[in-house]
């Protein structure tokens, strides 16, 4: 067998693997599964998808190459979980027929042309433009959260102000949430405040989701192991679809 069979081979196993943990580790993929059409004799609340096109998802990473975000108790780094659950997150979308956007694949800093100020300034309106562009989406960005006392944990989602079917989204979202994976999360959703520009300056719905505390030594713990990361991935996927379908 030549080298380029054995790679092809490898990207193969990889790939069905990694389909077979979205469908196994994850209770939240049940809701997935019904609207991908991989579970039909489970019942759906509400009409089924319609055919045609429908409304992109554009997964935004937070943060990315000098920007690193939120640094763990441990040293973990926020950029880093945001990029891996992003990815898994397009992946189940794209396996249950969505189209999704990715603001960034890599580790890196955008800035497109036609944006401006500092390069965090052209990084965060390089992330609302590709939105813009991607016509009729969601946008759904990916954080971890920090904060100076230890004991807080949990995901906590906010969504575009004064806009409902960006609520209608976050509330999916948490509900799912809470549903199969914290069941002890009591955070409500919670419109953006100011200083997360990025909900504030998109004509688009939009989301944020804080996956949990990186200043929390056991949520840290979780949010650095894959396979947890895959279950985030698969709760906020079951909420979006959710969402859109109801």
């Amino acid at each position: 067998m030549d080298m380029e069979r054995i790679g092809a081979l490898g990207f193969a196993v990889r790939m069905a693997l990694f389909i077979l943990i979205f469908l196994a580790c994850a209770a939240g993929l049940l809701y997935a599964a019904k609207y991908a059409g991989l579970r039909p004799d489970l019942p759906i609340d509400g009409p089924a998808p319609e055919s045609g096109p429908s409304r992109a998802f554009v997964i935004d990473p937070g943060h990315g190459g000098r920007d690193g975000g939120a640094v763990g108790v441990t040293g973990a780094v926020e950029k880093d979980i945001d990029l891996s659950v992003a990815k898994k997150l397009s992946a189940l979308l794209s396996l249950c027929g969505k189209k999704t956007v990715m603001t960034r694949t890599e580790d890196e800093m955008l800035s497109l042309p036609g944006t401006t100020g500092n390069k965090k300034g052209r990084d965060i309106r390089s992330r609302i433009k590709i939105a813009e562009e991607a016509g009729d989406c969601l946008l759904v960005s990916i954080h971890a959260n920090s904060y100076p006392i230890e004991k807080y944990k949990g995901m906590q989602v906010f969504y575009r102000p004064d806009d409902p079917e960006s609520e209608k989204a976050a509330e999916s979202v948490r509900l799912t949430c809470v549903q199969y994976l914290q069941p002890d999360n009591g955070r409500a959703i919670k419109q953006a405040p100011r200083s997360i520009y990025l909900l504030n300056n998109l004509s688009a719905p939009a989301i944020l989701i804080e996956c949990g505390f990186l200043s929390n030594a056991e949520e840290e713990e979780l949010l650095c192991d894959d396979l947890y990361r895959v279950k985030l991935a698969a709760v906020i996927c079951a909420g979006l679809l959710e969402a859109e379908n109801n």
